[in-house]
């Protein structure tokens, strides 16, 4: 098997490995490794979905969850550092670092009981004041920012691409991380990822769910950095930016906590639905704008550069207001890459 995935170039073949002056490995190909760690890390992911599922269909009886680690040689010390860690179920870390939340992770979650907890005097925390945004490496030459807590006096981060919980909804999740890969990804090569990924129907109504979700956790405190891609740019208008010269680094769109308390509305939720057939894009100097339907009216989406994600980030001017003719006949002067306004 290892030989075959070799010859069809899955594999990287050890005498022709290359490394950087830091040592560390160049191009994209796996090592027999790396694909057990892939596969295990997939596995675990599973394993944590149903768990989360499981936990939250019993968290009235068993609201607070403790985070183990297997505690042996191979158990990174980040993450022996937080066994043991004990919070509610709807503490905002566990949105982030639910288990399995980094390669080779093997750390579970223990559900338990008031009387638990009573009985064996274990300290609930809060991640109340604890919360932090910060920079995370991501590809060689490339920063995001992430969510982050305190533990202990230990800033804990999870891995790039694990901060988003396996389990809630798991294809939601897988949604999620393709995406997330996808804005480390040539633009037209994420373009068409995403399009698939989100042609399928089940995986688009669980993202569209997953989406209400964060919208609504969103509006419940003070925004913390996090985000949910909605989809990504379209082949079409790639090619069309890149007849004026433009080549974004990062195909992907995304959807910030800030920019939903800013234009709280039901708008969120259609965005990967309808960003994948929009009635219009439109280039309006270095952002690009969407008309999209919503029933019988017409919206508009602003798609600007990412500050704080790859990609561009996402905008409901006016409060995703119903656009007038008025507004469609002032969209109609800027350049149009993909769509109509004709007829709208």
């Amino acid at each position: 098997m290892t030989q075959k995935l070799t010859q069809k170039g899955w594999l990287a073949d050890k005498a022709k490995l290359v490394a950087d002056e830091d040592g560390v490995l160049e191009g994209k190909q796996l090592t027999p490794r790396r694909l057990r760690t892939i596969f295990e890390t997939n596995m675990q992911s599973s394993y944590g979905a149903g768990r989360y599922t499981q936990q939250m269909e019993n968290a009235a009886d068993r609201p607070y969850w403790t985070r183990v680690a297997v505690m042996d040689l191979r158990t990174r010390p980040a993450h022996a550092a937080l066994n043991g860690l004990t919070a509610r179920y709807d503490d905002p870390i566990w949105q982030f670092a639910y288990p399995p939340d980094g390669w080779g992770c093997r750390c579970r979650v223990r559900a338990r009981s008031q009387s638990d907890i009573d009985g064996k005097s274990i300290s609930v925390w809060s991640s109340e004041g604890h919360l932090e945004t910060v920079q995370q490496a991501w590809g060689p030459q490339d920063t995001r920012e992430v969510q982050a807590f305190r533990y202990n006096g230990q800033l804990y981060t999870p891995d790039a691409g694990f901060g988003h919980n396996p389990g809630q909804g798991w294809l939601a999740g897988l949604g999620q991380r393709l995406m997330d890969r996808s804005t480390n990804a040539p633009p037209q090569m994420a373009a068409l990822a995403v399009q698939h990924t989100l042609s399928e129907p089940q995986l688009l109504d669980a993202i569209t769910s997953d989406m209400r979700r964060f919208v609504n956790q969103s509006l419940l405190r003070e925004p913390a950095g996090a985000f949910r891609h909605a989809g990504a740019l379209s082949t079409r208008t790639l090619d069309a930016l890149a007849g004026r010269g433009r080549i974004p680094d990062a195909a992907v769109m995304t959807v910030t906590d800030s920019a939903v308390v800013q234009s709280p509305g039901p708008l969120w939720e259609l965005l990967p639905a309808q960003l994948r057939q929009p009635a219009a894009v439109l280039a309006d100097g270095d952002d690009l704008l969407y008309v999209i339907r919503n029933g019988e009216s017409l919206h508009q989406v602003r798609a600007v550069p990412g500050q704080n994600v790859a990609g561009y980030e996402l905008q409901l001017p006016d409060g995703g207001a119903e656009l007038t003719p008025a507004s469609l006949q002032s969209l109609a002067e800027l350049p149009l890459l993909e769509g109509a306004l004709n007829g709208l």
